[in-house]
């Protein structure tokens, strides 16, 4: 049976959810503004038009029950604030957000609901309004953030083959986190590529001296995963010419995700007591501190 889904943020995560889960549901996109309550994009390679309502928030006249949040870090609590007096008491939120901190705080700030985080490696983006381009496919791996958060509720509502599920949510999204530390403010720093800081003796040294610290903090957190320096060297391969978000926003004057990667990670830092100088010089340069 069709599942009503939301989706807040029709940036190019928020449309690829949308082509996953159209039209075996009814999909409507929540925006600021609109003219039409209609939206329509073309989804590529595959040439398929993807049409799905979009409303304002004033014009939801029904409970949410199943909500994906596809906004930036850093507007995602502030839309699940806006948004949260529509949502049924049995809500499901997805949150697709990069980097950490906003996950965290949308879990603390509504346990009772079920909320769920996607780790995703997907390679997805928008040349414009009404074009998605899918680029590579990748793994969405979902897990629980709140103890209401279960697989049964998900399977009512995305294809199983969309995601695979994990429980151990938290070391998954740690582990992408490192990767985005370790590639992202580089990448934006030296305005390049992200093959590029393996190419360059200076930027691939750099990144080394980023991984150590991040390292540590890992440690000290207690996850037992890969070196950073490791993870981030199998992703610039496999991504060589691709550019990271961080740098396409700055190019694009827009606020970036710094405070949700580097800035998170000097913010454990300091309450785990592990200095991390060469992050903090990085974080300084990206945001003039």
């Amino acid at each position: 049976m069709p599942c009503d889904v939301y989706i807040l943020g029709s940036g190019a995560m928020g449309c690829l959810w949308a082509r996953y889960l159209f039209p075996t549901n009814h999909v409507t996109f929540i925006q600021k503004q609109t003219q039409t309550n209609r939206f329509q994009f073309q989804y590529l390679p595959d040439d398929i038009s993807v049409n799905v309502k979009c409303t304002n928030i004033k014009d939801i006249n029904a409970p949410i029950e199943h909500l994906i949040l596809a906004t930036k870090a850093y507007d995602a609590f502030n839309a699940m604030e806006q948004v949260s007096p529509y949502l049924a008491a049995q809500a499901q939120v997805v949150l697709l957000q990069n980097g950490l901190g906003s996950q965290q705080a949308i879990a603390k700030a509504w346990p009772n609901l079920s909320v769920f985080a996607c780790s995703s490696t997907e390679g997805a983006y928008k040349p414009d309004l009404n074009t998605l381009i899918h680029a590579g496919k990748g793994v969405n791996k979902i897990g629980p953030l709140t103890h209401h958060a279960q697989l049964k509720q998900l399977s009512k509502w995305i294809p199983d083959d969309c995601y695979q599920w994990d429980t151990e949510i938290e070391a998954v999204l740690w582990q992408k986190f490192m990767v985005n530390c370790a590639i992202n403010p580089l990448t934006q720093l030296y305005d390049c590529a992200n093959g590029t800081l393996l190419d360059n003796p200076d930027y691939f040294s750099h990144m080394k001296h980023i991984c150590q610290e991040i390292d540590q903090i890992t440690q000290a957190k207690g996850f037992q995963l890969p070196s950073a320096f490791q993870l981030a060297q199998q992703v610039c391969q496999v991504t060589a010419n691709n550019f990271s978000s961080m740098l396409q926003d700055a190019r694009n004057h827009r606020m970036t995700e710094i405070e949700f990667m580097t800035g998170y990670l000097l913010r454990q830092g300091m309450e785990l007591n592990i200095d991390c100088p060469h992050n903090l010089a990085l974080y300084d340069s990206i945001t003039g501190g």
